[in-house]
């Protein structure tokens, strides 16, 4: 074939696809009248609990259960953890193109959410029930092919119902309160079945006083939370099939995947400079947290020297703080923008986690085993719940958001590639921040394996609290200058979906004309 032939070729190809996007509008069968219904919010929020458990149990007990237990070295282990992740954040882009471009009487996005359910569960169950006597190197494969299938499977839910969350409404205010209902779901309920989980399967006993180094509690929990994570899929999915009519359709066939497709949307959604600020800013945050992950339960048995039963308040009181943001959020977003929120709450954030640490080097904190040191530090962690969930709210909101300033500048809806970029941040740098973590846990705190809370050397300790609550809180400060450059306020957003109806109604005016 000629030069001339395939130049022609192409041209005529470029063509039809300039002539198909001139003719793509993103529109609903029905104008919403009115907020989404209460009971629509509250029901869509259960699809934070799967994600939930999953991170509980990966972020709490995974790395414990395959190094204090199964005796995996703390850096293989969380090898195989940052490399899982790895494989994980890239599903999220993919699924979230290929949710953005898909078209059926499901609409785009819950087909995949239904696809999604029976191999999360399978594979979580399997992941914390591997058969006796594997070796180092078998135990290994067998934990991160179980992990990489658990978070991979659960991105066919997670992106698609977190591109769903941000359709079901236009209005600047009701999207945070979409999102107030869906963390507040997620963290009553979150709170309450962990504090359960922590009851029930790790009672403290003469031989554990931890309660969570209990080998024959880890299967059956995994089976109950496998059950549970489907049972919430499934509540999420069905209960919101009734909202299609109000969610965005494409009104003509999308291009078919391909992964040229996934890096042009990808490299596209990045030209937005909104939407780069959070998402590098989610890779610092997430590479931060990764690594606290690591140090977290440690921090828990060892340095504080807490078991499951101190633990589990923690978590149940969490929820007053939470409700205080989800309280106070309607209120701050008139008088602040979401931007301005999410910064100063990153800040306080920041200094509170300083403080922890430092108070107890400085003497100030209650010395381990008396009575005031738990009520002190769960009253200090209801202050940072506080101020996570106003920064996860005002967050959630801004990315939706941004998908309005994306269509008015490209014409395309990009709720999943969206969501799924921030996602991609988040997961792959939290990967890094894991194997970055177990690192230091080995060859910088020189942490011991399979030992018992009351017997690590005190230089030990020491190390331990200087890198988890000095150091890993010290680099928020990078992320928060990002975040404060940030700009798209309520009255912008408004110009802009005024914008993009009129540039709607427009084609839709033309396209009537040329029929008639």
């Amino acid at each position: 074939m000629s030069r001339r032939a395939v130049s022609h070729m192409t041209k005529a190809k470029n063509n039809v696809t300039r002539q198909a996007k001139s003719k793509l509008l993103f529109v609903s069968e029905r104008e919403r009248r009115g907020p989404v219904p209460t009971h629509i919010k509250i029901l869509n929020g259960f699809g934070t609990l799967p994600g939930q458990h999953k991170n509980w149990a990966f972020n709490t007990l995974l790395l414990l259960y395959y190094s204090q237990i199964l005796g995996l070295s703390a850096s293989f282990a969380s090898l195989a953890l940052g490399i899982s992740l790895l494989f994980d954040a890239l599903s999220d882009p993919l699924v979230g193109v290929i949710s953005d471009n898909y078209k059926s009487r499901l609409g785009r996005r819950h087909i995949f959410m239904l696809i999604s359910v029976v191999p999360t569960s399978l594979s979580f169950y399997a992941l914390f029930a591997p058969p006796a006597g594997l070796s180092s190197e078998e135990l290994a494969v067998w934990m991160f092919v179980f992990t990489v299938l658990t978070r991979v499977s659960l991105t066919l839910f997670e992106v698609p119902w977190t591109a769903l969350s941000a359709e079901l409404s236009n209005d600047y205010e009701e999207r945070t309160s979409i999102q107030t209902h869906r963390t507040a779901v997620g963290w009553y309920l979150g709170a309450i079945s962990t504090s359960v989980f922590l009851v029930v399967f790790f009672p403290e006993t003469e031989t554990d006083s931890s309660g969570l180094l209990t080998a024959s509690a880890y299967e059956p929990l995994a089976l109950i939370v496998s059950l549970l994570m489907a049972t919430w899929m499934l509540v999420a999915t069905i209960s919101t099939i009734g909202q299609l009519p109000y969610l965005y359709q494409p009104t003509t066939a999308l291009p078919s995947f391909s992964f040229r497709l996934l890096g042009q949307q990808i490299l596209e959604s990045l030209k937005n400079r909104n939407f780069r600020l959070i998402f590098f800013s989610f890779v610092l945050i997430s590479a931060i947290s990764g690594t606290g992950q690591v140090f977290d339960v440690y921090m828990q048995l060892y340095f504080w020297e807490f078991g499951s039963g101190d633990m589990k308040w923690f978590i149940l009181l969490s929820i007053v703080g939470a409700s205080a943001a989800f309280v106070t959020i309607g209120y701050l977003q008139k008088r602040f923008e979401k931007q301005q929120i999410v910064v100063a709450a990153a800040c306080f954030g920041m200094v509170m986690g300083m403080i922890r640490v430092g108070f107890r080097f400085l003497g100030i904190w209650p010395i381990n085993g008396d009575p005031l040191l738990l009520p002190v530090l769960v009253s200090h962690a209801m202050l940072v719940s506080y101020a996570a969930a106003l920064a996860f709210i005002s967050l959630a909101s801004m990315i939706a958001d941004i998908v309005d300033e994306n269509e008015l500048r490209t014409g395309i809806r990009q709720e999943g590639v969206l969501s799924a970029g921030a996602s991609l941040a988040i997961k792959s740098t939290t990967g890094l921040g894991l194997f970055l973590g177990g690192l230091l846990l080995e060859w910088i705190v020189r942490f011991p394996v399979k030992t018992d809370p009351g017997s690590v050397d005190e230089e030990v300790l020491f190390r331990l609290g200087m890198v988890d609550g000095i150091l890993v809180p010290a680099f928020t400060v990078i992320p928060i200058f990002l975040l404060s450059r940030y700009r798209l306020d309520r009255n912008a957003l408004k110009r802009m979906q005024r914008q993009i109806q009129q540039h709607k109604q427009k084609k839709l005016d033309q396209t009537e004309n040329q029929e008639a």
